[in-house]
């Protein structure tokens, strides 16, 4: 490889690993808030739809479904909080960064999908905007590798085998 396509300072893949790091730890942050939009678009979709007499947020299923949005956001809230903390004391790692984003990019990808649910068919009008979370949410699932990619770099940290071919 010519030295000018190098990453400046990068010697070896522990460099490039570096960078990933950082980026992987912007998707995680990517995630949390397409989420958090997705959830809080839900909520206010179903106090004001009425069905039956009564609003949306009435209904055991749809309360059941608001709940559990709610607490994968503040989970997800809670890696991204990690990652800060880490990164503030110059300590974050491949590994942890990788076991955020694949946590977090796996459950906004539910929390949007529940969204559109929850919107019936206006979860797929452009008014709402929950399809273009789900949009967003599928192109972050892929950056800076998928789900899988992050498990094998998590799973060669916690076993000290790496499963790469």
């Amino acid at each position: 490889m010519p030295e000018a396509n190098r990453l400046p300072a990068a010697r070896s893949f522990r460099d490039t690993a570096r960078v990933l790091a950082g980026t992987r730890n912007a998707v995680a942050w990517a995630a949390l808030g397409h989420a958090t939009a997705a959830y809080d678009i839900a909520l206010s979709y179903c106090e004001q739809r009425q069905q039956f007499g009564k609003p949306l947020v009435g209904f055991q299923l749809v309360q059941d479904s608001l709940v559990k949005m709610l607490a994968e956001v503040c989970s997800m809230q809670l890696f991204c909080l990690r990652l800060g903390r880490l990164i503030e004391e110059d300590r974050l790692t491949d590994t942890v960064s990788a076991i955020a984003k694949m946590n977090n990019t796996r459950k906004a990808r539910m929390v949007v999908a529940e969204a559109r649910d929850l919107l019936g068919g206006n979860g797929i009008l452009l008014d709402f905007h929950v399809m273009r979370h789900m949009a967003d949410m599928e192109a972050l699932h892929t950056y800076e590798g998928t789900a899988n990619i992050q498990t094998l770099i998590v799973g060669r940290d916690i076993t000290g085998v790496g499963a790469f071919v």
